[in-house]
């Protein structure tokens, strides 16, 4: 590894299994996977980096793309995991992240979990006036402000625990506003619309139908584009589902996976993973 190109933070969980690369989503960092890390750690060999301008890489310097966020990732998988390719499950921006490695180094990818994103952000007129409104709420409150004030969308009305809201609001006070501005752009400017039909690896698509950020018309849109991918809606779920329903993600991911192996096997015995879902 030389200095020029550095590897991302990152936290490593599990011995055993096939890698699984947990990509996280805009305005926070990789301890959004706090709730299922240890669900999905006893199948998998998990890689979960803080993306170039987040958490432990709140100082990294730019370019703050998504192409460049692709790369790194795609030096994280390279390191660890040499030339065996990875599961990569994408939340919301992450699931951009996660479409563009796979078109930009396919053979990084054993197979997508697409959870919470979408492949064209501002569908709808609502999405396109919630595109040109966020960077101007995002030069003129702070950090404090606009976690509380994005809380009850993020959230919806479930109660969590008082060291998740502290997580949450925590990982975006330490976002620095070009990066949060860089990445409102990249979100509403991202068009993967027309690349949907060339993924060829196992894809599975998370949502949740009580999804304000992302909303549930994205998760079957990207079901509808992407050939033989499967579809699981949480009815009633947010964009937190992650938090809210992390047994049935984790249970869900992990069949998704064992099933695809079982189709498809992988060809390092030792990469099997465990034969019993949570």
């Amino acid at each position: 590894m030389s200095m020029k190109d550095p590897l991302l933070p990152h936290k490593r969980l599990g011995v055993r299994g096939p890698w699984l690369v947990l990509v996280h989503g805009y305005m926070v960092d990789g301890g959004m996977f706090m709730p299922v890390e240890g669900g999905l750690a006893s199948h998998y060999r998990l890689l979960i980096p803080d993306l170039r301008g987040y958490g432990a890489a709140w100082n990294w310097p730019g370019p703050y793309t998504l192409h460049q966020r692709a790369a790194d990732v795609a030096l994280l998988i390279e390191h660890f995991a040499g030339g065996e390719p990875v599961w990569v499950l994408g939340y919301s921006m992450g699931g951009v992240v996660a479409q563009l490695l796979y078109r930009e180094r396919p053979d990084l990818v054993a197979g997508l979990i697409l959870s919470c994103t979408f492949a064209y952000k501002p569908l709808t007129t609502l999405e396109q006036w919630q595109g040109r409104l966020l960077p101007r709420l995002l030069k003129l409150l702070p950090p404090s402000s606009l976690a509380n004030l994005l809380y009850p969308q993020a959230f919806g009305s479930e109660t969590f625990p008082p060291e998740v809201i502290e997580w949450y609001k925590k990982a975006l006070q330490h976002t620095r506003l070009p990066v949060l501005l860089a990445d409102a752009e990249n979100i509403f400017r991202f068009d993967g619309r027309p690349f949907l039909d060339k993924i060829r690896v196992p894809t599975l698509v998370i949502g949740g139908t009580a999804d304000l950020i992302v909303p549930v018309h994205h998760s079957r849109l990207l079901a509808e584009k992407i050939p033989g991918s499967q579809l699981v809606l949480y009815p009633g779920a947010s964009h937190a589902l992650i938090f809210t329903h992390r047994r049935p993600f984790v249970r869900d991911v992990h069949r998704f996976i064992l099933s695809a192996l079982h189709t498809h096997p992988a060809p390092n015995p030792h990469s099997s993973p465990s034969q019993s879902p949570q």
